[in-house]
């Protein structure tokens, strides 16, 4: 039997699709897109659970404002925010303090790099020479999935998470890596100290218990 509980999410993307995905069986799952008017229309903003998943680009401000106005109070909001929030990147510090703002006890979650499927590390930068080797602190698209639906089902409120696998490595090794295993070319590193903030996904785990499918950023293609 299907929960009551009423999910919707904002932003129907790689990740949101896959949600949607994994909920549709228990909840009562929503799709929303960037039509204020029609998401009023359908009653999208009427649910339990909000999952914010836009872009940082465009009208993505006025698109948060909005939707945030638009729901109760009591709504558990989870918006998926990006470790680029430790960069200092104005669109994803604004999001943060915009949803902090207006939904006070807000969920947080800083997504580490997307990867996982035919997001596949090193692919897009194969053939080019990059200055500086960095740390990953990736995170395979299943456990953004699997820890959403942790938070959801614990009815977490007002906490900020990183999201990263615990086990990472550097890009040089990764990069290397896949080029040796799905035969692209491999992308050269200049040297340097490795650089990149440590991430740990420690706070996720002791607050939800959550165990990663993924655990090894070395693993995520192994079929």
């Amino acid at each position: 039997m299907k929960s009551t509980k009423k999910i919707s999410i904002l932003g129907c993307g790689w990740i949101g699709q896959a949600l949607s995905q994994q909920l549709t069986p228990h909840y009562h799952v929503y799709c929303l897109g960037k039509d204020i008017c029609a998401n009023d229309k359908a009653k999208g903003y009427v649910c339990d659970v909000l999952v914010i998943g836009i872009p940082p680009r465009g009208n993505h401000l006025e698109v948060l404002v909005q939707t945030l106005e638009k729901i109760d109070s009591s709504t558990q909001v989870i918006f998926l925010s990006s470790i680029s929030f430790y960069d200092g990147k104005s669109s994803i510090v604004e999001s943060e303090n915009t949803i902090q703002t207006l939904h006070e006890n807000a969920v947080i979650l800083r997504l580490g790099g997307l990867m996982g499927y035919d997001r596949i590390a090193g692919k897009y930068t194969a053939g080019k020479v990059l200055t500086a080797d960095s740390r990953t602190n990736y995170i395979h698209r299943d456990d953004v999935v699997g820890i959403i639906i942790s938070l959801i089902q614990h009815e977490v409120i007002n906490e900020v998470f990183d999201a990263v696998a615990p086990i990472q490595s550097t890009k040089q090794t990764i990069f290397s890596q896949n080029a040796k295993k799905f035969g692209f070319k491999k992308t050269e590193f200049l040297g340097g100290d490795e650089v990149g903030k440590r991430l740990s996904p420690t706070k996720i785990c002791n607050t939800l218990g959550y165990i990663f499918r993924k655990k090894d950023v070395h693993e995520f293609w192994d079929t």
